[in-house]
């Protein structure tokens, strides 16, 4: 088992994650239990756990005391039920972060009820104490992220499934195609206390038909993205301070069709947003 980390270690090397990075973890890491499953002998619960603490350990490694690493575990329970726990309501993108917050004493839970992350390291206080009411705004894990170099590491994932930073991107240009919308709720924090809440993201008219067709490669330049083989893995690192700035370029000069099909809707920005501000009780 040490020589897969081992070279699992070489690999985000090689994909220029190092020491003081700030990286954000996409994963899809059921692929990766079942080849460890059949070629490793992970088979019990209590294995499967020795191995994801030794992939986050692995992580935690390489980016040092000085990095920070931000696991999602976005949910959209408090949009449908109107209820949120930060220390018991399971994300929505994936067993990684589930599993960290159920295991792992050394992450603590970002605020936002819709848009969290787990997270660690040098910057963890910092992202837990934001208090953004916007998922996607300038005071969000997202802008921070944006403006200190952040990099998106995506495990066995793909641009479309995964690529949450787009939304920051659409926010900060206003796109017109997406509105603001506010949802209140019980909300209780990390330390047990409830309050009645609201918190707001902007999402997508659902008005409006579009389909995904973002390319995995399409920004593997080597420069703002790279991608690598592992394996019957696959690792992908964004860097986020420049993929800010094609993804925008996109967005504004070719109407976003590096992301989108739209099926009867054309981008008009002198019209505004298509549907006013809302809010849900």
């Amino acid at each position: 088992m040490d020589s897969w980390f081992n070279e699992f270690k070489e690999k985000l090397t090689e994909c220029k994650i190092g020491v003081g990075d700030i990286v954000y973890i996409s994963s899809d890491i059921t692929m990766m239990l079942c080849w460890a499953s059949k070629n490793l002998n992970v088979q019990t619960i209590e294995e499967r756990d020795i191995f994801l603490n030794q992939f986050v350990n692995t992580l935690q490694k390489q980016v040092g005391e000085i990095g920070t690493l931000l696991i999602p575990v976005f949910t959209w329970a408090f949009c449908r039920e109107g209820k949120y726990d930060a220390r018991s309501t399971q994300g929505e993108v994936g067993m990684l972060g589930n599993w960290i917050l159920s295991k792992r004493k050394d992450f603590i839970r970002t605020r936002h009820p819709i848009y969290s992350f787990m997270v660690w390291g040098k910057d963890a206080g910092l992202l837990y104490d934001m208090k953004n009411v916007d998922s996607w705004g300038e005071n969000s894990p997202f802008a921070y992220l944006h403006h200190n170099k952040g990099k998106n590491l995506l495990f066995n994932t793909t641009l479309s499934r995964s690529f949450t930073f787009l939304h920051y991107v659409e926010q900060s240009v206003h796109v017109p195609y997406r509105y603001m919308k506010t949802f209140c709720g019980q909300y209780t924090d990390w330390n047990g206390n409830c309050s009645q809440a609201a918190y707001s993201t902007y999402v997508r008219d659902l008005d409006i038909q579009s389909r995904e067709c973002a390319k995995d490669d399409c920004l593997d330049d080597g420069e703002t993205a790279i991608m690598i083989c592992f394996g019957v893995n696959t690792l992908r690192v964004v860097d986020l301070e420049k993929s800010y700035e094609v993804i925008k370029c996109n967005i504004l000069e070719n109407g976003a069709n590096m992301w989108y099909r739209f099926d009867n809707y054309v981008i008009d920005w002198t019209a505004g947003n298509t549907h006013a501000d809302e809010l849900l009780y």
